[in-house]
């Protein structure tokens, strides 16, 4: 080794715990936006499905809303914010985490 290079010791160090640095922020960033994006698809599938539930026991003349409440838990851990009947149609918000989602269903 010559006595021009010891200026440089250990930079390669640095700039491989700068890349590390870089790849772990950059992942995640990526977690975090695939965790938002599964939660909207959980929450409008437990909204569908809770939407179904609900429109379906509105037919039978059971409590559409509870049927509701009990389809978005099973399914997708989510809660029924809102659960609005209107005539024969039914219309359901389900939130899952952060994300929410609309679903409005009833007889053909």
């Amino acid at each position: 080794m010559e006595h021009g290079d010891r200026g440089e010791t250990g930079s390669t160090t640095l700039i491989a715990a700068a890349v590390i640095a870089a790849f772990t922020a950059l992942t995640l960033v990526m977690v975090h936006i695939t965790a938002g994006v599964l939660d909207r698809h959980r929450a409008q599938v437990a909204a569908d499905l809770a939407s179904v539930a609900a429109a379906t026991a509105l037919w039978f003349g059971d409590d559409a809303c509870s049927a509701a409440e009990k389809t978005a838990v099973r399914n997708s851990g989510g809660d029924v914010l809102d659960c609005l009947i209107e005539g024969t149609d039914v219309t359901v918000r389900v939130g899952v985490r952060d994300a929410t989602a609309r679903s409005r269903a009833g007889p053909l």
